[in-house]
């Protein structure tokens, strides 16, 4: 295969994939690295010219993904805002877009981390009071809220556990 026929394979291959879902430069690159038999060289230009004519957007995925996410997914701000950096986001367009998605959606992490516990409650049912907190605070960390959050979130929708027991 030469050269141009190389690049249009990657080319078509990384379109199909943006037509799908956005993507963040970082991601589109490692996905077409992964699955595409062309110099590495080869998949960069292309994804540098599509970030060039705007196809590929690390500002179009991180708000796709921060709103989303916010939707179907509620994490913390912080859990969020790390994801997309890992993804290959820039920290200030993560954090921009992050924003953005709980300002769209009126929400802070309080109001996630009540809806979340709101909707968990319910499979805690027949626990005893200590089981119920550390479930529902267990829930909560690995979505990112702090331990403060967690705390006040745990004391407004669960009874007070008996700690007359411990020694």
């Amino acid at each position: 295969m030469t050269a141009p026929e190389a690049r249009e394979r990657v080319k078509s291959r990384a379109l199909d994939l943006l037509a799908r879902r956005e993507h963040s430069v970082k991601e589109l690159g490692e996905k077409l690295a992964r699955r595409m038999e062309a110099a590495p060289e080869v998949v960069r230009e292309v994804v540098e010219e599509l970030a060039d004519k705007g196809l590929v957007s690390d500002e179009r995925y991180a708000e796709a993904h921060a709103r989303d996410a916010v939707r179907l997914k509620p994490r913390a701000e912080r859990k969020l805002v790390s994801e997309l950096v890992e993804r290959g986001v820039p920290a200030r367009v993560a954090a921009r877009a992050v924003a953005g998605a709980f300002a769209d959606e009126e929400v802070d992490d309080r109001a996630l981390a009540i809806r979340l516990a709101d909707r968990y409650r319910g499979r805690l049912g027949g626990e005893s009071t200590e089981t119920q907190w550390r479930r529902l605070a267990g829930y909560l960390q690995r979505r990112g809220f702090d331990n403060a959050l967690i705390y006040d979130v745990c004391e407004e929708m669960l009874p007070e556990p008996d700690r007359s027991r411990e020694g």
